[in-house]
């Protein structure tokens, strides 16, 4: 496979992945709390530029934390009363700033609504999702016999073909 995936976003509702959700005001000095929901490990830096829901581009001037809930600074917003005008809002990067950020991988996006098949072809049903599970990325497939929950695995996918619509998979039962 070589591949991995990234960037667990799979809402389109606005322009871009949702890399991040703004919670609410940290202290009194225009900081906000935000939940990471990006592996790009620089997508979060100073001087970074967010597309931010309902306010449009936030430039990161400041930001400190751990690895998943950081406290973050954009610029212009200096005051408690300015950032919580962000609170419960989106950060987005659009498709291609994603793409261009992880070369080699693919965005969790892309494969909602491939095909799943096995090599011969048969049907397992469509990529309705695709969930963190410690260390990798699960595969949701719906298909005529329900929900089947495929790991993304060296040995549980063979091919992954996005711009043909499906993704190529050895089922478990398969594996020795």
């Amino acid at each position: 496979m070589g591949q991995r995936s990234t960037s667990r976003s799979t809402d389109d509702r606005e322009d871009g992945l949702v890399v991040g959700l703004i919670h609410s005001p940290h202290g009194l000095h225009g900081e906000v709390t935000v939940d990471i929901r990006s592996d790009v490990p620089d997508r979060f830096r100073v001087g970074a530029q967010l597309a931010c829901d309902g306010v449009g581009p936030l430039t990161i001037t400041g930001i400190r934390g751990d690895a998943k809930a950081r406290i973050v600074r954009f610029k212009g917003y200096t005051d408690r009363a300015s950032a919580d005008e962000l609170s419960k809002r989106f950060l987005r990067v659009s498709r291609d700033e994603a793409r261009r950020a992880t070369k080699g991988a693919y965005l969790w996006a892309d494969l909602v609504g491939l095909r799943a098949q096995t090599a011969d072809g048969s049907s397992l049903g469509d990529v309705s999702d695709v969930l963190r599970a410690g260390e990798n990325d699960v595969l949701v497939l719906r298909g005529p016999s329900g929900e089947r929950l495929v790991p993304m695995l060296e040995s549980t996918i063979v091919a992954v073909d996005v711009p043909g619509g499906t993704i190529t998979v050895r089922p478990q039962e398969y594996l020795s």
